[in-house]
Parts: structure tokens; sequence; C-alpha cells
């Protein structure tokens, strides 16, 4: 699981858009990644770009345990933690930062149709809470790795239940993030952000050295 993750990792670090905070002074000379990046971004929808920033940044933050798990050595394990939190927590802001076009007040958090919790929590908080699912989903599986190489039956148990405890956690955002679309935000299945927000989102890399 760790050699997947940090080749994902790998092969997209010198791609990671580092200055999403800074504002791009000459905007008529955009690179060509910057572009394509924007381009990109204008063909998704709310719900994808909610998809992807639920599940990819927790995935690439696991990167360093999923190669301590696995017993690599200590340089490895801390590159793949560096690199894996710098693409994470990158993609993790600057999906936080296209939602900022939608409404910003906190609603309920259903589990069902009809059922939900005496909580309020903003959009951004909501996804703070499925990353967090995600998350814990990837390292319950990194775990169920671990118990699973040992031959005593108790391990094997314990790592089949790791198992199943990540699947029920790594799936339960797709339906409560389905629920939160139907009961707030119908059109974000069919809207994606405005020209203006994917702008001030992903600035380029030429911003870095300005």
């Amino acid at each position: 699981m760790s050699e997947i993750f940090f080749g994902l990792a790998g092969s997209s670090l010198f791609l990671c858009p580092f200055a999403m905070h800074f504002k791009t002074r000459d905007t008529s000379k955009i690179d060509v990644f910057t572009q394509s990046c924007r381009d990109l971004i204008r063909t998704f929808t709310y719900e994808d770009i909610l998809a992807c920033t639920v599940y990819v940044p927790p995935m690439l933050f696991m990167v360093g345990p999923a190669a301590l798990a696995t017993n690599d050595p200590l340089i490895s394990v801390l590159l793949k933690s560096l690199s894996g939190f710098a693409l994470a927590w990158t993609l993790h802001r600057m999906g936080h930062q296209l939602f900022i076009g939608l409404p910003k007040g906190p609603q309920r958090m259903y589990l069902s149709r009809s059922w939900c919790l005496p909580v309020r929590l903003t959009l951004l908080q909501f996804l703070w809470v499925m990353e967090m699912m995600v998350g814990a989903a990837v390292f319950s599986g990194i775990l169920g790795k671990r118990f699973f190489v040992a031959a005593d039956t108790f391990e094997l148990l314990t790592s089949l239940s790791c198992f199943a405890l990540a699947l029920a956690l790594f799936f339960v955002p797709v339906h409560l993030g389905r629920l939160w679309i139907e009961k707030y935000y119908p059109a974000m299945t069919l809207l994606g952000p405005s020209e203006a927000v994917i702008n001030e989102s992903f600035p380029g890399v030429r911003s870095i050295f300005k």
C-alpha cells in the first residue's frame, strides 16, 4: 500500500501548487501547467471536487504511517511522510478554497433521509469530518495489513476486523455526501466553481517566485 501511495506522491511532487494563497501579479503570463490545471478544474462539478477533497488528501497524508507500518528505513519514512503531508495539505487547502462561493451557514448532519445528528456543521467543517473518516479508514487498512502477516488466530481476526472497519469508514462519506448535497446543495451535481474562484484557488506556479 505504501508503495502505491508513494508512487502517486512522487510523480506529483514537482507539480504541487504550493503558492495557492498568493495572488498572481501578471495574469497574462500563465504557465502551461497552471492553465492545464485550471482547465481540468473547470470540467469538475462541485460534487466531483467534494469527492476529490474528501478522499485524495487523507490517502496521501497516510503515506508516512503506511511506510512506518511496513518497517521502511527511517530516511524513507521521513521522505514519504514529508511528501505525503505536503501534497495532502496543498490539495486539502485548494479543495476547501474552491467551496468559498457556496453558502457558509451551519446545517444539520443527516445520517439518513429522516435521521440527523443534533449538531450543526458548516460545509468546510463537514468536509473535515469526512476527511477524518477516510484517514481513519486508511489507517485501519494499514493496521489490518500489519496484523494479517502474522499466523496467530487472534491477530488474523484482528486483521479482518480492521479491514471491515476500513471498508465501512471508507464508503460512509459517499453516503453522507449524497445526503448533504440532496438536502442543502442540489445544484452541486450540475455546477462548478466560478472562474474567479478557480483563479484564486490556483493562482499558478509563477507566483511562487514573485
